[in-house]
């Protein structure tokens, strides 16, 4: 079985935190691999300091732990 590098949940407010693997970076929302990739335009987030939320739908990004 293999990781994605990429993974999401929900929370409660209907918005998704979404784990980054350090070897899937840049991080960018929405997601390539997600089904909805053209639901607004492509934006890269810097996770310099470990979590990001996407400007436009607010979802939550955070860098996974090695």
């Amino acid at each position: 079985m293999t990781s994605s590098p990429v993974t999401s949940q929900s929370n409660n407010a209907n918005k998704a935190v979404i784990k980054v693997a350090k070897d899937a970076l840049p991080a960018c929302c929405p997601p390539k691999d997600e089904e909805h990739w053209n639901q607004h335009p492509r934006v890269y987030l810097p996770l310099k300091t470990g979590e990001a939320d996407c400007p436009y739908c607010g979802n939550h990004f955070e860098l996974e732990n090695d």
